[in-house]
């Protein structure tokens, strides 16, 4: 297994990528996607302060894993977590057409989310991923 702070620092990384491609996307009217890669940049600097506690999971679902390690480390540990459960509930909705049930409309992800939706994703999104980098840049003494 590779160093710790090494796999943080590779998901911080893409965490930051996302965060930006949320941004390019809502700015483009790509709402669907804004809200995908709101949700990604959030999963990932998730796992990168997880990363730098030894903790490492696959799960897409991160949200209740960092409230038990992170509670008693961040301030505002609770408003991380409402906002990461909050875009957790997206999960595939906003990236795939959902179709198996015949007694639901087809759903469409291009078609559905807006303009709204988008917006408070991003602000979710800004807020943990803002917040996370504070204590990375701490955490990891880096300033990235």
């Amino acid at each position: 297994m590779h160093n710790p702070k090494d796999i943080s620092e590779a998901y911080l990384l893409e965490s930051s990528v996302d965060i930006q491609t949320a941004r390019l996307t809502h700015v483009n009217g790509l709402y669907s996607r804004t809200i995908h890669f709101a949700q990604e940049a959030v999963e990932k600097i998730a796992k990168s302060c997880l990363a730098s506690k030894g903790i490492y999971t696959r799960d897409h679902k991160t949200s209740t894993l960092f409230k038990a390690v992170f509670t008693p480390l961040i301030p505002n540990a609770e408003d991380i977590y409402q906002a990461m459960l909050s875009l957790e509930k997206h999960g595939a909705r906003a990236r795939f057409p959902l179709y198996q049930r015949t007694d639901l409309p087809l759903w469409v992800p291009s078609k559905v989310y807006g303009d709204e939706e988008a917006k408070e994703a991003l602000a979710q999104a800004e807020l943990v991923f803002n917040t996370l980098k504070g204590y990375l840049d701490k955490e990891l003494d880096t300033e990235n």
